[in-house]
């Protein structure tokens, strides 16, 4: 009683930010893939790619795309037993199959660099040719060479089989004989009934024999 309210109006406190009217970028945000920013405003092809309005561009339509170092007219030289081969915004040399660099690296710059040398298949995989062979080594490469009374299968060039002498056509043994096929080999063994002759080679594919009653013939069939 005998007292008053008093109202005090709210105050409202307002916190003022400056907003910029434009965000400043660093780089051209039309940029495309595989490129740098020049100035703020244009844009340069990263090394390995070029755009076809120059090294420096201002178009949004254009691309950085990917220079093949390998074709010309820059191709570049790997030398001898090697070939090039172009990857994205890059190149590297490699030795072609059969060859590999004196140092065992997989890849080098160009022909400067070149150590390829022959790979010896022989030795680096001994077991590379199959039985009844032998390892012949080449340059970039390598033959399987069949011992004697084998020959290459055709449908496999490691792999040797038997040779029938005694089917190739002509008899390679004396009429007094027949003959007999080995692996890798064969015989001349004496007819039924047949023996040796002494003093006659009679070897196991050089035999000549003569009947019980003594005869005997001196050509082959």
């Amino acid at each position: 009683p005998g007292g008053r309210a008093v109202f005090f109006p709210s105050l409202s406190l307002l916190t003022m930010v400056s907003v910029p009217t434009s965000v400043p970028t660093a780089c051209a945000r039309w940029c495309p893939p595989n490129s740098s920013c020049v100035n703020s405003t244009a844009c340069r092809c990263l090394p390995g790619f070029s755009a076809s309005s120059g090294e420096v561009f201002t178009s949004p339509s254009d691309s950085c795309d990917d220079i093949n170092e390998c074709a010309p007219p820059t191709a570049v030289s790997c030398g001898k037993g090697a070939d090039c081969q172009n990857t994205e915004g890059s190149y590297h040399c490699i030795c072609v199959p059969g060859y590999e660099l004196a140092s065992g690296a997989p890849v080098f710059r160009n022909e400067n660099e070149n150590t390829c040398q022959d790979v010896d298949e022989c030795q680096q995989k001994l077991r590379i040719c199959k039985s009844h062979s032998i390892c012949i080594n080449t340059q970039g490469s390598y033959t399987c060479q069949c011992l004697p009374g084998f020959k290459l299968n055709p449908r496999d060039p490691k792999l040797c089989t038997d040779v029938n002498e005694c089917t190739l056509g002509s008899n390679p043994c004396h009429n007094s004989t027949y003959c007999f096929n080995l692996v890798g080999r064969y015989e001349c063994p004496c007819r039924p009934g047949w023996k040796p002759i002494p003093g006659s080679p009679n070897g196991p594919n050089n035999t000549i024999c003569e009947g019980s009653d003594g005869t005997h013939t001196n050509q082959a069939e």
